[in-house]
């Protein structure tokens, strides 16, 4: 009977399966095979097939999600079940149910239980209706309720949440990477009992055997592309050489029983060592989602040894994405890692692929020299005359304050040993200070990087809407400014036209910022917001402007997202246009929106840059 099931499952054509079919089926499998005494392997086989099947399956029945919410931590909550997501009944909905929500997509709790549709409402079926849930449930679908799809709510009764945020950055912060939709629990049983088991790994460190650890061969090399699939086919072999360093030694167990149930948690101190593990046995799809998962590890760590080590790691596998994902964070949190006791240990080869970049964060160039002399001078005999010179060429001496360039000789410690260059360097920055637009532009000077500039969040060049101010007028629908209660989240500041010392003259721009949050915001100013948060920007006065010289410069601006006050979690553009700059930026609300890295909270800050360049096309070098 069991492998009439298992095989008419494989070769039919015709058949609907589901994660609880199969589930029984296997528990089936088991009962059949053991009342009569098959074999071990032969029973193993037959769970195998159906476990292969079992793979291809989507999302799991009772996997929730919130949709519709302006932060990650809210919305509409919305349920899988029998191959499609839909909504949940606000009737008798309550802050137990919330709690299970928000428990089950790891939020610490919830924090209120929205009803009336106030996240949108739903398109599918609606699943769930008279919830009574304890609060300690694992999901939803283990709490009482009327029955899979038997309502009498609408959608406008859509159930929705507020969770909890997390209060600060969290190294033990843990998360699943779940390749299966079934079985999980019954394959990874099967591995840590060891019955049957028919395959050696032996655990080495630096070479020396430390544990050996049984496994099933048939199961460890199900997937046709790993690498260790080749190896044991090719060879007949009855053990396997597992190399690992001392640090991962704890976590290949873990890897191990991943092979089994496709499921397994990685938190900051193990996610490399699965990543190298993956990566080492060719299981392509761990190995990606473990890097996928960097980019939510980053922020948990303030001390930066976890970025940069990750960075080194990345450089030695050769692993290019993982290379942008954390290099950018470390440009746009490169002010706080200059003051880090990280910084002076970084590799010289990171700094200089830290300097190359155009989206360094920092409050401006004289701050970034001051960081790089600061690693110098902590490196000693270390750093040759040429590294140093190799370094101090990524310094874009043009973008220094002319009053900055002129103290430079007094106030460097590095000058005297390097005189050469920055004698070079200044004479660069007072051209670009000392000369108008045309001659620059004309003698090519302008194509080079070092006329570009970063992101310099320093006055006058900034504006900030703290998270105080931006949840006051999310919940309240005020902001105060300058002594005055307005109903809009605006300001107005000033900057100068150019960085250059030449524009010091012409009279200084008149910026207007306004953050949008609400949709009727959007409508009353008679503007389409795209999408919520938006922010605009726009200069008020730059038709003062001699017509050459509103042709000739261009604004770059950017909104730089800070969380908590500790770290840049997104940088936004505005889109670049001749004049006044791009007027508008969408504010992506979540990771799934397109947010470089997640910001566990709701106490984030949006900091406006006005960015200024010549109109000259410049290429990076």
């Amino acid at each position: 009977m069991g492998n009439t099931i298992v095989f008419y499952i494989l070769y039919s054509n015709h058949f609907y399966i589901s994660t609880f079919f199969v589930t029984h089926v296997f528990q089936i499998l088991i009962t059949w095979s053991l009342a009569r005494n098959m074999s071990g392997e032969y029973c193993l086989i037959s769970c195998v097939l159906l476990l292969m099947v079992s793979l291809s399956v989507g999302f799991q029945n009772g996997n929730m999600r919130l949709v519709g919410g302006e932060l990650a931590l809210e919305g509409r909550v919305e349920i899988y079940y029998n191959g499609q997501w839909g909504t949940v009944c606000d009737d008798n909905w309550d802050i137990s149910e919330a709690q299970v929500v928000c428990r089950y997509l790891n939020y610490p709790g919830a924090l209120t239980a929205v009803v009336g549709g106030i996240y949108g409402q739903g398109s599918g079926p609606i699943w769930m209706d008279d919830l009574n849930c304890e609060g300690t449930e694992k999901d939803l679908s283990h709490c009482l309720f009327k029955g899979w799809g038997v309502t009498d709510c609408q959608h406008a009764e859509d159930a929705g949440v507020v969770c909890e945020r997390e209060s600060s950055r969290n190294s033990s912060r843990v998360y699943t990477l779940d390749h299966n939709t079934g079985l999980s629990n019954h394959m990874g049983a099967l591995f840590d009992s060891g019955r049957d088991c028919d395959f050696d790994i032996m655990v080495r460190v630096a070479n020396s055997a430390v544990e050996t650890i049984c496994v099933h061969k048939l199961i460890v090399t199900l997937d046709p592309n790993a690498s260790i699939l080749n190896t044991t086919q090719e060879e007949n072999l009855s053990n396997l050489n597992l190399d690992v360093s001392l640090n991962c030694r704890p976590h290949v167990t873990d890897f191990l029983r991943y092979l089994y149930t496709r499921q397994i948690n990685v938190t900051m101190s193990s996610a490399q060592c699965i990543h190298k593990m993956a990566s080492d046995w060719g299981l392509k799809q761990l190995q990606e989602a473990a890097g996928r998962l960097f980019t939510w590890l980053l922020p948990d760590d303030a001390s930066f040894q976890t970025q940069t080590s990750l960075y080194e790691y990345s450089v030695h596998t050769g692993d290019t994405v993982l290379q942008e994902t954390c290099l950018r964070y470390l440009a746009w949190n490169c002010e706080s890692l200059i003051r880090s006791p990280a910084w002076t240990g970084l590799a010289l080869g990171t700094v200089k692929a830290l300097l190359a970049r155009s989206d360094v964060v920092v409050p401006d160039e004289a701050f970034l020299l001051k960081g790089l002399e600061d690693w110098v001078l902590e490196q000693g005999n270390l750093s040759t005359h040429e590294d140093q010179v190799a370094i101090l060429n990524h310094i874009r001496f043009p973008m220094i304050a002319a009053e900055d360039l002129f103290n430079l000789k007094a106030k460097s410690e590095l000058y005297m040993d390097q005189q050469e260059r920055y004698n070079a360097g200044m004479l660069q920055g007072f051209q670009f200070n000392a000369l108008p637009f045309q001659t620059l532009a004309g003698g090519l000077l302008l194509k080079k990087v070092e006329y570009t500039p970063r992101i310099y969040t320093g006055k006058p060049w900034s504006f900030t809407f703290s998270s105080k101010e931006l949840n006051t007028f999310r919940y309240v629908g005020h902001y105060y400014h300058s002594g005055q209660n307005l109903n809009s989240l605006s300001a107005n500041f000033d900057s100068p036209v150019h960085n250059s010392a030449f524009f010091s003259l012409f009279k200084k721009l008149n910026w207007n910022t306004r953050v949008f949050i609400h949709n009727h915001e959007c409508s009353n100013s008679g503007i389409r917001c795209p999408s919520l948060p938006m922010v605009s920007l726009t200069a008020q006065n730059n038709r003062e402007l001699p017509q050459e010289y509103q042709d000739s410069i261009r604004y770059l601006n950017k909104v730089v997202l800070m969380c908590e006050g500790e770290f840049v979690f997104h940088v936004q553009d505005f889109a670049s246009t001749i004049g006044n700059g791009g007027n508008q930026a969408q504010i992506p609300a979540n990771i799934s929106a397109g947010q470089a890295y997640p910001c566990h909270s709701d106490q984030f800050s949006y900091r406006v840059v006005v960015q200024p360049v010549y109109t000259t096309e410049i290429k990076e070098n």
